[in-house]
């Protein structure tokens, strides 16, 4: 694993500054402020997916390599340090892994233009769902590109002891691009008191909502939506306080505040919908963890991957293509054999070499803090037909429960095609009847 097509703005001229003024200690909001302007861009090359999952929490811009492009051979895999007897154990899962993600995606003979669609897989199983068999050692690339102060998250994530020796190579290959007068100073902010039991504690019961089939549980939203966000884009073109104006209004302040939000979304003003704020639990396979992170417009929690290696009674997210295919028995035993091994490796070699064991079917929970304009852009992306089908089904979920709290302000967190034109282009599922009617009904 490496670094490579590192480029940044500013690194060195912020490197003089500190050398010139013989800085050796800072605080980390004057570090911030320091490094928040300066841009980097650059590949991680040959990281797992664990990595690039921890690292996606970092909330930066990334783009990954699709999974679907993974090979089949022992370089398509980042194996930790075990002793020779585990590792020909470790191994001969791998290749049982790999060997069943291959018989179940495999194409029905014939030569075909773009993606696969189901029709073209001989098991009618996808790529995408032979995926969720994968642990998450699978080897990926990912290209970032971020503001400088990301650095602080970064090299604390890095230097985070329950992660071990994890991120000790990607670490030393950025190190080399980090002049050494700053590197130092970045390192040392990583000296935090935490209080992970608190944090757990307090997720505790939050988290006891969620099973495998109440996967989304809504918890709270801060205030009347359309009261939120009617005031607050009267704020900027009234002159009285919005207190005056909802006492003035009387009985109709919840009609006519609907009415402002209809109006002002209507010219495009999407902004002011972040006003709106909600609250939602949320289990999940780690596939589409992955992808709600990627979308980076939301304040998230996620239980402990400990928690997940410990609970050995967790069930795994199951694609319907497989559950109904001959493949599905051993699709499972697969998945306990990963159960016990990782168990045992995290019992006498520590979690961190355990994570790595950790399947992309297996599921997590999640606290997400999220505004309307960000569900907004997110649910048109993720309801669409074309989207990965768990998180779909998620997105669908979401969409249902939060025009129950105004139709208005979410009219538009739905596929472009339902009200207009799909805007996938020549990717279009070819499918906008169906999927009006669909929408039609809920």
């Amino acid at each position: 694993m490496k670094i490579t097509q590192f480029t940044a703005t500013g690194l060195q001229e912020l490197e003089a500054c500190l050398e010139m003024n013989e800085i050796n200690r800072i605080g980390e909001s004057e570090l911030r402020s320091l490094l928040k302007t300066i841009n980097l861009s650059f590949i991680y090359e040959d990281i797992n997916r664990l990595q690039s999952t921890l690292i996606c929490e970092c909330k930066d811009s990334y783009v990954q390599q699709s999974q679907r492009y993974v090979s089949l051979t022992e370089e398509a895999y980042d194996l930790p340090e075990l002793s020779k007897e585990d590792e020909t154990q470790a191994k001969s899962l791998l290749k049982e892994a790999f060997s069943l993600y291959a018989e179940m995606s495999e194409k029905k003979a014939g030569e075909f233009k773009g993606r696969p669609k189901i029709e073209h897989y001989l098991h009618g199983i996808p790529i995408e769902d032979a995926r969720y068999i994968l642990p998450l050692m699978a080897k990926t690339n990912v290209c970032t590109a971020m503001a400088g102060d990301k650095l602080i998250d970064l090299f604390r994530l890095f230097n985070d002891v329950q992660y071990g020796a994890l991120f000790d190579e990607i670490a030393e290959s950025l190190q080399e691009f980090v002049p050494k007068r700053l590197f130092m100073l970045i390192c040392q902010q990583n000296n935090r008191e935490i209080h992970s039991e608190l944090v757990e504690s307090f997720y505790a019961e939050m988290f006891a909502k969620l099973s495998p089939t109440d996967n989304l549980v809504f918890f709270d939203q801060c205030g009347e939506l359309d009261k939120k966000v009617g005031f607050g884009a009267l704020t900027s073109t009234m002159k009285d306080a919005p207190s005056a104006v909802i006492a003035r209004w009387g009985e109709e302040a919840d009609t006519k505040a609907r009415g402002v939000v209809e109006r002002v979304l209507g010219y495009g003003h999407d902004s002011i919908a972040e006003q709106a704020r909600v609250r939602f639990a949320m289990m999940c396979s780690l596939v589409t963890y992955h992808q709600q992170e990627r979308h980076r417009i939301t304040s998230n929690y996620r239980e402990d991957f400990v928690k997940v290696i410990l609970d050995e009674n967790r069930e795994v997210k199951i694609p319907q293509t497989i559950n109904n295919s001959k493949f599905k028995e051993r699709f499972i035993e697969l998945t306990r054999k990963f159960k016990d091994f990782r168990l045992d490796i995290a019992k006498r070699y520590g979690m961190d070499k355990a994570m790595c064991f950790l399947l992309n079917c297996d599921q997590i929970k999640l606290m997400i803090s999220t505004n309307a304009r960000a569900d907004i852009s997110m649910l048109a992306d993720r309801t669409c037909m074309n989207a990965q089908w768990e998180i779909r089904e998620l997105a669908i979920k979401k969409v249902i429960a939060l025009r129950t709290l105004s139709p208005v302000l979410y009219e538009k967190a739905l596929p472009s095609c339902v009200k207009g034109i799909c805007r996938e282009g020549k990717m279009s599922c070819g499918q906008a009847g169906k999927v009006r009617e669909l929408f039609a009904k809920l």
